[in-house]
C-alpha cells in the first residue's frame, strides 16, 4: 500500500512539474506582432550525456557532416513547421525574419537520440531553452525550458537516429506554440 501511495505522489509531482513549465515572465510583448525571427544555437549542446566533442569521437566524418548540415536544417525546419501550425490561431509566423522586432533564440541544450529495438525502443528527446529578445540585442525578455520526446509508439518504427531526433524537435515546436498561444490569445 505504501508503494502505491508513493507511486501516486510521484506521478502527481511529475505531471504537475510538466504542466508548470511556463514562460518567465510571460511574453505579453509579442501581442500584435505578426513575424518573429528565429535563431538556433547548438553551441553548448550535449548528446546522450556527452559533450559534442566526446559524442563526435564515436561518429564517422559523414555522420558529423550530415548532422551539422542537412539534419540540423531538417530538425530546425520541423520545429518551425509545427510551431507555425500552432501559431496560426494568433496570426504570427516564425522563421528567418531578421527585420522582425523580436527574435526567438532556441538554445539546444540536450539531444538524446533514443534507441531502436522494436518494442523495447526508447524515444528520442530534445531539451531546449527558448528565449525572446528584441532583435539585435542579447538581453532575454522571456524564457522557457522544455524537454519533449517523440511519441513512444513512433520510436518502435523509427530505426534511424536522425529521424527519431527530428520527430522530437517537432514535439518541442508543438509545445512552444501551444504555450505561446495560451499567452497571446
Amino acid at each position: 500500500m505504501k508503494k502505491l501511495v508513493s507511486m501516486t505522489v510521484c506521478l502527481f509531482v511529475i505531471v504537475g512539474f510538466a504542466n508548470a513549465q511556463k514562460f518567465k515572465p510571460a511574453p505579453d510583448f509579442l501581442k500584435g506582432e505578426t513575424k518573429i525571427n528565429v535563431i538556433f544555437d547548438y553551441s553548448k549542446v550535449v548528446y546522450d550525456g556527452d559533450s559534442q566533442e566526446e559524442h563526435y569521437k564515436g561518429k564517422d566524418k559523414s555522420w558529423v557532416e550530415k548532422w551539422e548540415g542537412e539534419r540540423r536544417f531538417k530538425n530546425n525546419g520541423w520545429f518551425l513547421n509545427n510551431l507555425n501550425d500552432e501559431l496560426k490561431d494568433v496570426n504570427i509566423i516564425v522563421g528567418e525574419f531578421p527585420d522582425a522586432q523580436y527574435t526567438m533564440v532556441v538554445y539546444v541544450i540536450d539531444c538524446d537520440f533514443g534507441a531502436y529495438a522494436g518494442p523495447m525502443s526508447t524515444p528520442a528527446s530534445v531539451e531546449c531553452k527558448i528565449c525572446f529578445m528584441k532583435t539585435g540585442t542579447t538581453q532575454a525578455l522571456s524564457c522557457i525550458t522544455l524537454e519533449e520526446s517523440q511519441d513512444p509508439y513512433s520510436a518502435m518504427g523509427t530505426a534511424v537516429d536522425f529521424d527519431r531526433i527530428y520527430i522530437a524537435f517537432g514535439e518541442v515546436g508543438d509545445e512552444v506554440g501551444d504555450k505561446l498561444v495560451k499567452v497571446l490569445k
